[in-house]
């Protein structure tokens, strides 16, 4: 992206982000059939352990 044509970042901007900003990360996104299918693969998988789990309903 060509920066030549944006005006200059105000007095108060708070600059350029660090390079560590974003930590890098994995996931899988399993679509189930019903909410009840959702609860039964929440319960199989939390019961693996050392996953970071969130529910999402749309």
């Amino acid at each position: 992206m060509s920066t030549e044509h944006l005006p200059p970042l105000p007095d108060k901007a708070p600059g350029i982000p660090p390079k560590d900003r974003y930590k890098r990360q994995f996931g899988i996104l399993i679509i189930a059939e019903d909410e009840q299918q959702q609860a039964t693969i929440y319960d199989g998988v939390r019961a693996l352990g050392g996953a970071k789990l969130k529910v999402v309903a749309t």
